[in-house]
Parts: structure tokens; sequence; C-alpha cells
């Protein structure tokens, strides 16, 4: 059984749709990315998750700034009890 030839116009549609999803996904990666090193940056300046989630939009959680603190500081920055049990569960 021979398959149908898939019409070129919808092809070329698909190609350009997945290229604009694809780099759509990579912006969203780099803001994701960007989101979570100012979230950290903000937590070197004042260790306070609730205080720094409070002072910005109602979708940024006070989990949301440990969670950034979690992925990106270095060892040094667990010494701190809270993190590290934070790191624990």
């Amino acid at each position: 059984m021979e398959l149908p030839v898939l019409p070129s116009e919808l092809l070329v549609e698909m190609m350009i749709i997945e290229a604009d999803y694809q780099g759509a996904r990579e912006a969203l990666t780099n803001l994701r990315n960007r989101r979570t090193s100012a979230l950290y940056k903000l937590w070197r300046y004042y260790r306070n998750p609730s205080y720094i989630a409070a002072n910005l939009p109602a979708t940024v959680k006070k989990e949301t700034v440990e969670a950034a603190v979690v992925k990106m500081a270095p060892p040094q920055d667990f010494e701190i009890l809270e993190l590290f049990e934070l790191s624990q569960a």
C-alpha cells in the first residue's frame, strides 16, 4: 500500500509553526533562568523569602524564592539551617 503524499503547503506551515514553537520554548527557558537568578540575587540582598515574595507580584510565592535559592546557591549558602532543611525535603 502506497502512503499518500502530504500537501507541501501544510508541511511548510507546520515547519514554520514548529520553528516558532521551539523559539518560544527557548525564550521561556531563558526567562525562567533570568527570573531564578534575579530571585536569588534578591535573597542574597535580604535573606527573607517571605519578605521578598510580599514585595513582588502575587505569582511569586515564598516557595518560589526558596526554590530559586536552592537551585542557584553555592554550598556555603546552605550553612543556613533553614535552607539546609529545605534542600533535604
